[in-house]
């Protein structure tokens, strides 16, 4: 739920014109206020697990390289908890040999795949925090899986697998050609847009998993009423979903605490969360309870790397509804555990947390324009000058202000 403009204004006169008259105990109702307003939940508000009888299995099946018909990798390869969830590289690394003589043989995440061979894919791994939590229903960067407000939107039409959308989301990866999997002579003859030739691969998939996880692949059949061999692969989906929820869910944090009355904050983090709330406009996408509004807009974040449709060219949403307005489009970020996310933006162009804020407040800092060639910077000005409604939602932001919002947003740690 969003601020209405008119509220968000009328707090931002207040805030402004108040600094004399208003201690620090009104600061803090009035904050607690409005992020009570903008739809914030307590983190147990937001757990769900439909299998958790099978979360505990899941992360064998998440952490299983047989996840991978043919290309050396798991979940868990770029989902790293020393990243934040993510894999510490702006554009993830995924298919590849992955494995280096230094190492003794042993598998390497983060980094240093990338010495390894692996696979350059064109966005940044997203971080798994609160996903499939309550209200938690649109996922990947375009969106490409939204059973939000009664949809049902998916590569698989009609007849998605599951009435799960985080169920659904776990079939995508697997059947990527490059992030999951390598183009041999089986994936080869069946590279169509077409359900029915992926079902040749997750049939494959989950072969391959009977026969490398007989455990977990036990422990689900059980769990399910089911014979071994009668397993699918949305039946290991169940699974890898039930366990990312359980481990990636949304935790008490210092924000949590501060609106139970536990713990206050700091001075910064007052001021950071004025201007989130007020000026700043952050809320006016950041709010609900995981700080997304899960919609899509243009942030002009510098692209890095080759993009999505190649070139240097990220069309973002556009490339799921063929919608010319939702060109350069991305779901707002949620914002749980922030900090530990680096680097940001859908290509990781942007290091740290104040240089992301910067790409909405003055993104011109952020890129040098006479390192870029003409048509790069041709491409940069589309974006810029299509990313209007940024520029009317938000106000300038000093640095100290910038560092301000860093810190509200570290309250959001856990």
């Amino acid at each position: 739920m969003n601020l209405g403009i008119d509220k968000y204004l009328a707090f931002s006169v207040l805030l402004c014109t108040s600094g004399v008259s208003v201690g620090q105990a009104s600061f803090e109702k009035i904050l607690m206020t409005q992020i009570a307003a903008s739809g914030w939940r307590p983190s147990a508000e937001l757990y769900r697990n439909p299998d958790e009888g099978i979360s505990e299995v899941g992360r064998k099946i998440f952490e299983s390289e047989s996840l991978s018909l043919n290309g050396n990798i798991s979940c868990r390869t770029c989902h790293q908890d020393k990243f934040g969830t993510s894999d510490g590289i702006p554009n993830a690394a995924a298919t590849g040999e992955g494995r280096l003589a230094v190492h003794g043989g042993g598998r390497i995440v983060g980094p240093d795949r990338l010495m390894a061979g692996a696979k350059l894919l064109p966005r940044h791994v997203l971080p798994f925090w609160g996903r499939g939590g309550v209200g938690f229903e649109t996922f990947f960067w375009e969106g490409k899986v939204d059973f939000s407000e009664g949809k049902e939107i998916s590569q698989f039409g009609a007849h998605p697998p599951s009435e799960d959308a985080l169920v659904v989301a776990v079939h995508l990866p697997v059947v990527e050609i490059r992030e999951m999997l390598n183009e041999d002579e089986f994936v080869t003859a069946r590279k169509k847009e077409s359900v029915e030739q992926a079902k040749e691969v997750y049939a494959k998939i989950s072969s391959s998993l009977q026969r490398d996880e007989p455990q977990a692949s036990q422990a689900i059949a059980g769990y399910l009423n089911k014979s071994v061999g009668q397993l699918q692969y949305t039946d290991y989906a169940r699974a890898v979903a039930a366990f990312i929820r359980s481990e990636f869910r949304v935790k008490p944090t210092k924000l949590e605490h501060f609106m139970s009355g536990k713990e206050t904050l700091s001075q910064d983090e007052l001021r950071g969360g004025i201007i989130f709330y007020g000026r700043g406009g952050c809320v006016l996408c950041h709010s609900g309870a995981y700080f997304s509004d899960f919609k899509f807009h243009l942030i002009p974040f510098p692209q890095l790397g080759f993009g999505k449709n190649g070139f240097g060219v990220d069309y973002g949403r556009y490339n799921t509804t063929f919608d010319t307005n939702d060109l350069y489009k991305f779901r707002t970020p949620p914002l749980y555990n922030v900090e530990k996310t680096s680097p940001y933006g859908h290509s990781g162009s942007v290091k740290t947390m104040e240089g992301a804020i910067l790409a909405h407040t003055d993104p011109l800092r952020l890129v040098d324009l006479r390192s870029l060639d003409g048509y790069s910077r041709h491409e940069y000005y589309t974006r810029l000058s299509q990313s209007g409604e940024v520029g009317q939602k938000v106000s300038y932001l000093s640095d100290a202000d910038v560092s301000q919002v860093v810190a509200f947003l570290r309250t959001l740690s856990f």
